[in-house]
This record gives structure tokens, sequence and C-alpha cells, in this order.
């Protein structure tokens, strides 16, 4: 099974793929369509894509970017030496004319060093001038790898470590130009197929409505199980892939347009369950949900919205120990449910 080496991702489904993907395939027809409704890293995503066509949606555009360049993208891959045989120039050319310097600007010393947000910029503003789509997404994801790797973070962009912290010197003073470089090499061999794999950025209601999601056969659902929203914990990436010098506010410099998902309020999570359960239901969808028994919903909650909308529905719980990026690990129950038409 095909695993991506993606970012640091908060309820990443690495480690759950041999039980998750097994479950989608028992629904799905052999040249089936599946769809991510929320894809994240796109660690699912990828694994699927070598035995189904894959459709991908999130409402960031961090995580369209990465389904962007190792989903969608089905012919081109980037190693260390077409990288700095393409972006070195221009990386310079911004370290002297400083032609996009909005991180530098704003976050120097917070979650990196003045140094490191130079090179973030000449990095982005170099990517920027790629024309191939692709070739530029597969770029960006890069960078978002080598920033999530000398981040001076607990493990998230929620907050920046103080100061005076013991990790700050060492983690500030990585050289993110060479993690960059190096993180390109994990995208010198991609799994590429003859499907016609595609990526959206929408919200999955607006999504739903799509003449593109009538061919779909299988629909997964891995959405935010508490209450805590992914914008805030990775709004540095999503500044980073749009570039739009957004107005930031509070310590921790949050976008002042951050995404607030209803899975992540208790008085809302079951009616936007509901929603795609019933879509998937009405027309004729297979639907594999996978959440945690901890979640917002309670997972017998969960089942009985399931088999009030499918005859035929399935739960299975998996041990699993969840990372709470800079909490150490969490020992939960992962509830897999699978809907067959």
């Amino acid at each position: 099974m095909n695993t991506l080496d993606t970012i640091r991702y908060m309820g990443i489904k690495t480690k759950l793929l041999d039980n998750i993907i097994p479950e989608i395939q028992k629904v799905t027809p052999k040249n089936g369509i599946v769809l991510d409704i929320m894809a994240g890293s796109n660690a699912v995503s990828y694994a699927l894509k070598e035995f189904f066509t894959v459709y991908t949606n999130d409402i960031q555009e961090y995580s369209y970017t990465i389904s962007k360049a190792v989903i969608e993208n089905q012919a081109e891959t980037i190693s260390k030496e077409t990288a700095k045989k393409e972006l070195s120039e221009n990386i310079d050319k911004n370290l002297q004319d400083k032609l996009y310097n909005f991180f530098e600007n704003t976050y120097s010393d917070t979650y990196f060093s003045k140094k490191q947000c130079e090179y973030i910029d000449a990095i982005r503003y170099s990517v920027s001038q790629i024309k191939n789509k692709y070739r530029q997404a597969l770029y960006l994801f890069a960078l978002m790898d080598a920033m999530c790797k000398v981040q001076s973070t607990p493990g998230h962009f929620a907050q920046f470590m103080p100061s005076d912290h013991k990790r700050i010197i060492p983690l500030q003073n990585m050289d993110i130009l060479e993690e960059f470089w190096d993180k390109c090499n994990n995208y010198s061999a991609l799994c590429f197929t003859d499907k016609n794999n595609k990526a959206f950025c929408m919200d999955y209601k607006e999504l739903l409505k799509l003449n593109d999601i009538k061919s779909v056969d299988t629909v997964y659902l891995d959405s935010p199980y508490s209450q805590e929203q992914y914008s805030r914990f990775y709004h540095i990436l999503e500044t980073l892939v749009k570039y739009d010098n957004p107005k930031v506010d509070f310590k921790a410099k949050y976008r002042d347009d951050r995404f607030q998902s209803d899975f992540c309020y208790k008085n809302r999570v079951k009616k936007e369950f509901e929603t795609i359960i019933s879509f998937c239901s009405k027309n004729g969808k297979n639907l594999v949900i996978s959440y945690s028994n901890k979640g917002l919903l309670a997972e017998n909650e969960l089942f009985a919205l399931c088999k009030s909308y499918f005859k035929k529905a399935e739960l299975k719980e998996i041990d699993y120990k969840h990372s709470t990026q800079g909490k150490g690990e969490q020992k939960l129950k992962e509830i897999i449910i699978t809907c067959a038409k």
C-alpha cells in the first residue's frame, strides 16, 4: 500500500491505513470513484490512489495544494537537484530585493527566526514563478513540510514557544533552505495512474451540489472530532499557500478569516453528520466514516444515525494512540463505520 511522506498533522491516519482502506475497498466497485470529502493531509487519498479514481476536497487551501501535488498530479516530480536548478536564482533575487516579505515582517522570532522567515519568503517568491501548477504545488508541499520541521512550536501553529524555551535556539538555528532542498527529494518518485483524479477546495455542502459528484461511488469522511479548529492549528500553512498578506490577530498572529467547522461544536455536529449521511443514502453512495470514540458526537449516536439511513451499516473499533501534537499520545479507539447502499 502506498504511503505519503506528508506534513505533521493532527489525527493523521497513516497508521490506520490497513484498517481504513479495506473497508473502502469492500464497498467500492473495482473501477469506482472515491471522494475523500475532508482530505486534510491526504494520507488516505494517496493510499486509495493505487486502487481507485480519487476525488479530494478540503476547504483549507494548504490541503488542496497537497491534493494538487500528489493526487490530481499524474506526471510531475521534483527533487533536490531540480529545485536548485529551478529556484535558486529567484531565491537570491528575493533575498536581495524583498519582493515577498510578509513572513519576515509578521512572524520573525515567533514561529520561526528572522532568518528562517527571510528564506520562507524567498522560497515562496521563487515558487510563485514556476508556471506548471503541479510543480508549483509540489514545491509548496515541500516548503510546508520543511516549515513543520523547523517550527518553534509544540508541534502545531496554535502557539509558539516563549523566547526562553530550551528548544528555541536549536530550532531557530536550523537551516530551512537545506531542509527544503532535502524535502524536495520526498517527491522524486510518486504513485501515478491513468485515472482522472480531481482536487476541490470547497465547503462540502457546496461540493455535493456539483455534477462531478454524481459519479462518485463511495464517500470517505474523516471529520474533526473535537472542539479544536484545524484552521487554528495550521493557519501559518494557509497563509503560506495563499500568500495574501492577511490581517493577523492575537498573540499567536492568527489570520482574521479562519474557517470555523460546525463539526467542532457539540450542538451542531450531529446535524453536520446527518447532512452527509442523508446525502449518501438518498443518492446511492456508499459511506465510510472514521471517527474517535471520544468525539463530540457519541459513538452509539453516530452509529444509530447511520443505521437510520442505511440498511447495511457495520461498526469496528481499533485501539489507537492519537498524537496530540506536543502533548504526547492519547490512547483512544478509532471507530470505522461502513455503510453500503
